[in-house]
């Protein structure tokens, strides 16, 4: 987090299979309607907001982030923007994109619920 802003940086796990590289990223409290993907051919832009801040709550142990999140990611691979896809479920969003030297431009996959 930068100082002025409360957003969270999430852990991200990134993976490589069949040809696409995947970025999992775990974002407790989202729902996919708050969450803005845009992927570049070496790197991956998500805003989250958790609608249900926590703030006021009387912690004994507080381990989890619930709240805005924004992941700015270099991507080890170039990729293909325009054949990227995301879908957000039980809390976890996954960013597919196939992997492609040729990759150009940006895009703004819809995020789908499941």
């Amino acid at each position: 987090m930068s100082e002025g802003d409360d957003r969270a940086v999430p852990p991200a796990n990134i993976y490589e299979g069949n040809g696409q590289l995947s970025v999992a990223v775990p974002l407790p409290g989202v729902h996919h309607e708050h969450v803005s993907v845009s992927v570049q051919p070496d790197r991956l832009l998500v805003e989250a907001d958790g609608k249900y801040r926590q703030e006021s709550q009387n912690y004994l142990q507080h381990g989890w982030h619930v709240g805005a999140w924004r992941l700015d990611l270099p991507l080890p691979r170039r990729v293909d923007p325009a054949a990227a896809r995301a879908t957000l479920n039980l809390g976890v969003l996954v960013v597919m994109v196939p992997v492609s030297e040729n990759g150009a431009g940006s895009s703004q996959p819809a995020v789908s619920g499941g």
